[in-house]
């Protein structure tokens, strides 16, 4: 089979036919009366900034779709929380994937909204979110929210459990995690030079990220990136998987 590289033109042209059915259908009520189509529109949108990025270095789109992608994402919880009936699923930890998209989007504000909602539904965590989902989810909220006691008591269960759940090649974003409480610079490049090589050797065979728009894009990556500038730190572009382009600038917040 071809690279995804290779296909994502064909890939673009066969999804943007029902791009605007997608839209339609979050935007109408009834259609979305659980959150689904709304689930379905943010991934739609997710792979459309990437696309754009790749085919077309179109930086704002990028930064616009990823951002819009994780702003519905806070919507369906609001919606929740004002009543509406949104699936169970959609309610846990999981959200941490965008995250992730509003923090490579260099939307703090969004990515601290989001958080906001994020957890304190443990049975519903329990039941769906698998431990490393559980743990990660629960590590990012904590550095997007800059809680220094969440920080600290999250990140060694995080690092835990990525040996507990043979996580490993996700060991990058624990060491992230780590050189951030204590402001180490070198320690936070490293880290996110083995978050690249994890993110490398999950693009290859049974992968989490095979066939996906993250074999082009550390996604998960360049929003570690971002949220360490958000820290003060300049972290490093490593191209192409997180490039210098998407960076934010470096800004103290806490």
């Amino acid at each position: 089979m071809a690279s995804i590289a290779d296909r994502l033109p064909l890939l673009v042209e066969l999804r943007s036919e029902n791009r605007e059915i997608v839209r339609a259908n979050a935007a109408d009520p009834e259609k979305d009366r659980n959150g689904r189509c709304s689930s379905m529109l943010a991934i739609d949108l997710r792979f459309f900034a990437v696309a754009d990025f790749i085919l077309q270095h179109d930086i704002t789109s990028f930064k616009t779709l990823l951002s819009e992608a994780a702003r519905i994402r806070t919507d369906m919880f609001s919606r929740f929380e004002n009543g509406e009936f949104i699936s169970d699923s959609y309610l846990t930890m999981i959200g941490y994937k965008s995250l992730f998209n509003a923090l490579a989007a260099g939307d703090m504000s969004g990515a601290e909204q989001l958080a906001a909602h994020l957890g304190g539904r443990d049975d519903l965590e329990r039941k769906y979110d698998h431990p490393f989902d559980y743990t990660l989810g629960y590590t990012l909220r904590a550095f997007v929210l800059q809680d220094r006691d969440q920080m600290q008591e999250w990140t060694p269960k995080f690092v835990n459990q990525c040996y507990k759940s043979k996580m490993k090649d996700f060991l990058g974003y624990g060491a992230v995690f780590q050189a951030l409480l204590t402001g180490d610079t070198s320690g936070v490049n490293a880290g996110l030079a083995s978050i690249v090589q994890g993110h490398q050797k999950q693009s290859k065979g049974r992968g989490v990220f095979v066939s996906t728009e993250d074999e082009l894009l550390c996604i998960w990556g360049l929003g570690m990136a971002n949220l360490v500038r958000a820290f003060g730190i300049p972290s490093e572009a490593i191209p192409p998987l997180i490039p210098r382009e998407l960076l934010t600038p470096v800004n103290r917040r806490c």
